[in-house]
């Protein structure tokens, strides 16, 4: 049994790992279920009383979740003791020998791409045979702990079937305002690496070295959803979803041939899009592209190692927003270098930008960033993962880089400030107004305004 734990979200998101992993399992004639306990709404208790004659459970969590994942460990050791728990996700592949020191409870931990992995690992305790050629694990062998070398990345992701989505409860899943048009959803994964190297980011599940799915590929997942599971909207959830702009254009045309006018969104970066691409995307259903453009002023983009200028993100704005494409600023708030100064002009810059959408979030520091190691570097232990989520500053422990002129207090007030200023503006209320054409429309702003007051709260 695979087990998505806990993590208390209004807007539960598909665990794509686990189904992926699922999928390879049953491909190798094993019986493999999914318990999504977050979108099931089920307590760490209530998972260990479903597991019935189960007797291997592997469990997904990132940082902010890996105690909740802990508390599951705990409760299937209570109910089954001599069963055992695998643990696997990007908190425990950073750091797998302190989770099995701490937690007695966890047996084996999966470091990095899980699929192959699990497989011959579960090859391994069926049989009975020694764990040490199982590359990409972490495991305890008479009080010692050992990891095995790193398993190198799946080369072929075509290769892969399609995720377990017939295991998953696709009616229990939502999309973060306000993205969303229409229920089902699902969320895809079409490459797998990332070749930036920003300051706030870590790559130990896909690494740097991109891989990708074929558009013939992601467009057969597209129509099998579609068909199978009448999913009505697609959320990719890649990193870069244009890093290959000729890939993306081949896939928009792909969808085009075969007819699939399902909705979809995207995630990339401000340098990666053309105008030529952004009316492909936009003519095969692309209704809205989220931008990670983090602050306004070039020297903290600079700190952050973005490798974008004001200058790209002012022109990729400008070419979604009269293409007709919505857009989404992201942002982050008391990065390395921030003065109130800085944040002024954060806040200004995506005032002044054709935004449709933004997010201001509080730069919070993870586990296996130079970002979190230049955390450290001040002097400040903070090992409360529940902590480390963005956009929460209500615990006193909450890791932030405050300074002499940004204390935790201010940020929190800078959010809140942020927040005000770009949705409450009379030209932007006027400007949603006058594009509400419809009634999906005027849910769209319904859904952004509840984004607005939610991320409010949590600031």
């Amino acid at each position: 049994m695979l087990i998505n734990p806990p993590q208390n979200t209004k807007y539960p998101q598909p665990p794509l790992g686990l189904a992926s992993i699922a999928a390879v399992l049953e491909g190798e004639n094993y019986q493999a279920e999914i318990l999504d306990a977050n979108a099931l709404q089920l307590s760490e208790s209530e998972i260990a009383k479903e597991i019935g004659n189960v007797d291997i459970t592997g469990i997904t969590a990132m940082t902010p979740f890996i105690n909740s994942a802990i508390k599951v460990a705990k409760e299937i050791k209570k109910e089954k003791p001599g069963s055992t728990v695998i643990v696997g996700g990007v908190h425990v592949t950073v750091l797998p020998e302190e989770t099995l020191s701490n937690v007695p409870e966890i047996d084996i931990i999966v470091r990095g791409e899980g699929e192959k992995t699990v497989v011959e690992l579960y090859n391994a305790l069926k049989s009975g045979i020694s764990l040490q050629n199982v590359r990409g694990i972490t495991y305890r062998d008479n009080g010692r702990i050992i990891s095995t070398p790193m398993r190198p990345p799946i080369a072929d992701l075509d290769s892969l079937p399609f995720p377990a989505y017939h295991l998953l409860p696709l009616h229990r899943y939502k999309l973060h305002p306000p993205h969303g048009r229409k229920l089902p959803f699902m969320a895809m994964l079409t490459s797998r690496g990332c070749p930036y190297n920003c300051i706030f980011c870590s790559k130990p599940i896909f690494g740097r070295k991109v891989r990708s799915q074929s558009p013939q590929r992601i467009a057969s997942e597209v129509e099998y959803l579609e068909e199978k599971f009448k999913v009505k909207e697609i959320a990719f959830y890649d990193d870069i979803f244009t890093l290959d702009k000729k890939r993306i254009a081949r896939l928009a045309e792909e969808l085009k041939r075969r007819n699939l006018s399902l909705p979809w969104t995207c995630e990339t970066r401000v340098d990666l899009v053309t105008e030529e691409l952004l009316k492909a995307m936009k003519e095969a259903g692309c209704y809205m592209i989220a931008y990670g453009i983090e602050s306004g002023n070039q020297t903290i983009l600079d700190n952050l190692r973005k490798k974008i200028t004001i200058a790209q993100v002012r022109k990729a704005i400008k070419m979604t927003h009269d293409i007709g494409i919505q857009s989404i600023g992201y942002f982050m708030l008391g990065s390395p270098g921030e003065t109130p100064a800085t944040i002024r002009q954060t806040i200004d810059f995506a005032n002044y930008l054709t935004l449709d959408f933004a997010q201001f979030s509080v730069t919070i520091p993870f586990p296996g960033t130079d970002l979190y190691n230049l955390y450290l570097k001040q002097g400040i232990g903070n090992e409360n993962w529940d902590n480390f989520i963005y956009a929460n500053l209500r615990s006193v422990s909450a890791p932030v880089f405050e300074t002499a002129s940004l204390s935790k207090g201010d940020l929190q007030k800078w959010s809140a400030t942020a927040y005000r200023e770009f949705y409450l503006r009379f030209s932007y209320i006027w400007e949603r107004l006058k594009q509400t054409r419809s009634l999906r429309d005027l849910k769209t702003n319904i859904r952004g305004l509840g984004m607005f007051l939610e991320m409010r709260r949590g600031g």
